[in-house]
């Protein structure tokens, strides 16, 4: 798949050969360089009760079968969501 930049040039080039095609809206950038979107609502999650942190792996290993996994991928994501950058 094509990234945006270089859809927007193919467009730009089919707009200035072909009259038919209407030249493509301008590319606006925010100049403050923020992270936006799913990016900033990660950078800005609430911080997790603890009882939600330390209730749930216990309880999912007695899960039949798969509980142990379910166990180790959410200790995983505590990793994850509890690492601050």
């Amino acid at each position: 798949m094509l990234d945006s930049k270089t859809r927007y040039q193919i467009h730009e080039w089919l707009a200035e050969h072909f009259s038919f095609i209407q030249y493509p809206q301008p590319r606006a950038f925010p100049l403050d360089n923020r992270p936006t979107g799913l990016r900033r609502w990660w950078m800005n999650r609430p911080r997790m009760p603890v009882a939600m942190a330390m209730i749930p792996p216990p309880l999912m290993l007695f899960i039949p079968v798969i509980g142990v996994y379910l166990s180790i991928a959410y200790l995983v994501f505590l990793f994850v969501y509890f690492k601050r950058t």
